[in-house]
This record gives structure tokens, C-alpha cells and sequence, in this order.
């Protein structure tokens, strides 16, 4: 499973009381982290392990390369961490660290200069609108043809015998991720502009994935803290629990961030459906308790990135979006081609509604070759 810079964590905590909203976007104690553990029931979930390099040559075209590393002698900032869960302790002591393609050349790692002291910044309205207007022959230009950059079939699982997951009599998709973790940096792109095909979103933010050491600094990307979602087919239930902004705090919060201030704890429902379906036997024991972490209403689980990171570094939010008018390059290609697989595994909650994206030729193709 894609794991970002020096091992991304799980907190998996429940939020104060175990009644919080299913939309809690109420961020967790700042300077005063330590008040954090008073929080409940703390269900911390996190990794050490120091990296090793990957051989680029060794995965095949849509498998999600992966290396497990060593859990001695974790890099600054890992961390080993016992997760209590419905009454059972468990201790991860496993590790899984990628290094998806090298990055060649030097490029300069973007930066989000913001007040709030998060690390974000509201999205312009020519990243949200670039992301949310796309025409339906961009989408096919882009087509479905599977490369080195994505998207990464193999982190896509179709689960059995599931319950469905819906709220409010529609099925809910339910995300995990961490504003510093480059893989989810790359994995929003697409999925946001899947997700805008069937809906629309509000208050959408912009951040950066964690400065260096972190694998691929800098990653422009887009948070879902803090926004909404409408839409008359799904639900979405989104989870960033971490930002990229380093703490100098010491407190379990801190730590359970990897080093970096907190920010969103877990729902009560995102906390079950976390424990549940991030761990044996509906994911790898490689890569459990890994990041990004997508529930398709108990259909489908994607439980690693889904595109390189590597094709995003060294452009800013907006040229990433301008990008998306010209779908034979990149980034945009890879951000569409995933796009495209994203939509075709949200069609089947959907029963291929609406028809004008789900009967795309596209999609059909899509859902073919993840063998939906």
C-alpha cells in the first residue's frame, strides 16, 4: 500500500464521546495537543520503519509497486503504535514504505502560504471551476489506456457479501487521508474530479503534501477539510486527519500525526468502516493501515494511491487544473485516465445513473479492465 515520506500514519481515533456529527469537521487540539487524549476511547494507528528503494523495473503496468522496510531505526518522525480496537489491542508493527517512479531533475516543491495556521487556503474559483466544468470529450480524449503513472488497478479491491454503505438512502463513499501524505496528494486530483462528475463540491481547499524528508515534497493538491458535498446519487465522507504544517508539540496526537499538527478525527461510522476494511482479511497484511484509504459504499475499497505523485511535482493548483483542458498531456492525462477508473467504480453504486457519464464508452471501457 502507498505510504507517504517516513510512514503515514492512522490515528483512527473515535472523536470526544463516540457522537460526533458523521460530518465532524472540527479540528483537534493545537498547541494544546496533550488535551487530546482525553478524547475518548484513542484508537491510534501509525507505522515505523525507515524507506528502501524500489526498482521501477520489477512491477508491472497497474500494480502499485511496494517495498516493505525494516521496523528498526525509523527515520525522525515515525512511529510505532498500539491501536485499540473494540477492546482489542493491537500492535502494528509492520512497515510499508514506496517509492513509486524516480522524479528526474530538481523541481521546486509548492508551498500554501495560509493564516489559519492549517497549511490550506480556500481553492481559487479557476481550480474549482477547471475541476467541476469538464466536458465529456475531455474525459474521452483522456481514454482508459493504464501506464506507469496510474492508475493503479491493483489498489482497487471489490469486496463480497458486504452491507451497503449509504447515508441518507444514497451510497456513501468514505475517504481517509493526511494533508502532508503525498500519495493522498495525488490520489484527490482524480478522485475530486470523478466525484464532481456525479455532484458538486463547496469550500474545497488547497494545500501541499509535506516539506523533505517526505517523499515528493511538495505536492500540489487539493484537502477535502472543511467541504461539502451535494449530490443526488452518493454521499461523500471525507477524513484529513492530519496537516502538513510540522508541530513542535510531543503529545500522542502529535505523534500519531507523524510529527505534524492534527487536524480531523474520525467519525464514528469513517472509524468502523476504517478498522474494518484497512485490515486483514479485506485488505493485505502489507498493506494495512495505510493511506489513502477509499470505501466505495462497501463495494469496492481502494486502499493505496492511485497515481504517481511524481507527474504532479513542480507545478502550482493552478496549472494542474489549467492542464485538465488538454487531456493528452500531463498531468492532466493521468489525472483523467484515473478519473475515468474512479467513475466507472462509482457507476456501479450508482446503477450507471446518471447515464450521460455512466454510458460513456469511456467508462464501460474503465469498468472492463478493473473488472467490475
Amino acid at each position: 500500500m502507498s505510504q507517504s515520506g517516513n510512514l503515514p500514519p492512522r490515528r483512527g481515533q473515535s472523536p470526544k464521546g463516540g457522537n460526533a456529527p458523521l460530518n465532524d469537521d472540527r479540528p483537534l487540539a493545537d498547541d494544546g495537543e496533550n488535551e487530546v487524549a482525553a478524547e475518548g476511547a484513542r484508537e491510534r494507528l501509525a507505522k515505523r520503519g525507515e524507506a528502501e528503494a524500489w526498482d521501477a523495473g520489477s512491477t508491472r503496468v497497474g500494480e502499485l509497486p511496494s517495498r516493505r522496510g525494516p521496523a528498526k531505526n525509523a527515520p525522525k518522525g515515525s512511529t510505532a503504535v498500539t491501536v485499540g480496537a473494540f477492546g482489542t489491542v493491537l500492535v502494528v508493527l509492520a512497515v510499508l514504505v514506496i517509492v513509486l517512479v524516480s522524479i528526474t531533475g530538481r523541481k521546486t516543491p509548492t508551498t500554501v502560504s495560509s493564516g489559519n495556521g492549517l497549511g490550506m487556503r480556500p481553492a481559487p474559483a479557476s481550480v474549482v471551476n477547471a475541476i467541476t466544468h469538464l466536458s465529456s470529450s475531455a474525459f474521452a480524449e483522456a481514454g482508459s489506456t493504464i501506464t506507469s503513472s496510474g492508475p493503479y488497478t491493483a489498489s482497487i479491491t471489490a469486496l463480497k457479501n458486504q452491507p451497503p454503505l449509504t447515508r441518507d438512502g444514497k451510497p456513501l463513499i468514505a475517504y481517509v487521508g493526511s494533508n502532508f501524505c503525498p500519495y493522498c496528494a495525488a490520489s484527490r486530483w482524480p478522485l475530486a474530479v470523478a466525484l464532481a462528475r456525479f455532484g458538486s463540491f463547496k469550500n474545497l481547499h488547497i494545500t501541499a503534501s509535506g516539506a523533505a524528508p517526505e517523499f515528493y515534497p511538495g505536492t500540489p493538491t487539493l484537502s477535502f477539510y472543511g467541504s461539502t458535498y451535494t449530490s443526488a446519487y452518493i454521499t461523500f465522507l471525507p477524513t484529513e486527519q492530519c496537516t502538513d504544517v510540522p508541530s513542535s508539540g510531543t503529545s500522542a496526537a502529535v505523534e500519531d500525526c507523524n510529527g505534524y499538527k492534527p487536524l480531523q478525527s474520525l467519525s464514528p461510522l469513517a472509524h468502523k468502516i476504517f478498522l474494518k476494511y484497512d485490515f486483514p482479511p479485506y485488505a493485505s497484511s502489507t498493506y494495512e493501515s495505510g493511506i489513502p484509504f477509499v470505501d466505495f459504499g462497501n463495494k469496492f475499497i481502494e486502499d493505496g494511491a492511485f497515481m504517481d505523485p511524481s507527474v504532479l511535482v513542480g507545478f502550482t493548483h493552478v496549472q494542474v487544473a489549467r492542464s485538465l483542458g488538454n487531456p493528452a498531456a500531463s498531468p492532466a492525462q493521468p489525472i483523467l485516465v484515473s478519473a475515468n477508473f474512479y467513475t466507472a467504480a462509482i457507476c456501479k453504486l450508482t446503477n450507471n445513473k446518471p447515464d450521460s457519464v455512466c454510458k460513456m464508452p469511456v467508462v464501460k471501457r474503465a469498468a472492463k479492465q478493473l473488472q467490475l
